[in-house]
């Protein structure tokens, strides 16, 4: 069995914004900032023994600053929102058809949801180090993907999976393809 901590990243100002925010390489605002010395004495608290996080600086900066063994690994990344990524989704022109089909569609220069699905999980699966305790820090469309591959969930309904600021969940992973949930979304913040 391996202990699986997944937790999304601080909060940003565009994602405060109701924007999609995909590979944009923002910092976490500053508010995030001062909240982080608190998430991270609880985090080491959990006995994680290694981190793995994506290679946006978002989620990085806070994984290095854990004083573990880090793995940046770039599949572990957001959604690609191509053209979309950054513009409030209030201010965006024929997204209807995106929202009809999210886990298939494709922003303009982005890529699916399925497409970020595979590659997280796959990054991930090749990552997995035995039974080494494993915090993964990276963001909410890869991490829902992952949470829901392990709970044998349709990704349809991964995107159904609420994923705030410093949430953290746990699972137990007992093969490839099961685990058992511990807790979800609970807040570090």
């Amino acid at each position: 069995m391996t202990p699986l901590f997944l937790l999304r990243h601080g909060p940003t100002g565009a994602s405060q914004s109701g924007a999609p925010l995909g590979r944009l390489d923002l910092p976490v605002t500053q508010e995030g900032q001062a909240q982080w010395p608190r998430v991270k004495q609880e985090l080491l608290s959990l006995g994680i023994q290694r981190v793995l996080t994506s290679d946006l600086a978002r989620a990085k900066v806070h994984a290095l600053d854990l004083g573990l063994p880090v793995l940046i690994l770039a599949d572990l990344g957001e959604q690609s929102f191509g053209e979309w990524e950054g513009i409030p989704w209030s201010e965006l022109q024929n997204v209807g058809s995106f929202f009809s089909e999210p886990v298939r569609s494709m922003p303009p220069g982005g890529e699916s949801f399925a497409h970020c699905a595979s590659r997280a999980l796959m990054a991930l699966q090749g990552a997995l180090d035995g039974e080494q305790s494993t915090l993964v820090l990276a963001h909410g469309g890869s991490l829902r993907a992952i949470l829901s591959h392990f709970l044998g969930l349709p990704l349809e309904r991964a995107l159904d999976l609420a994923w705030q600021p410093y949430g953290l969940t746990a699972l137990e992973i007992f093969s490839p393809n099961r685990g058992l949930l511990r807790y979800h979304n609970r807040s570090l913040g």
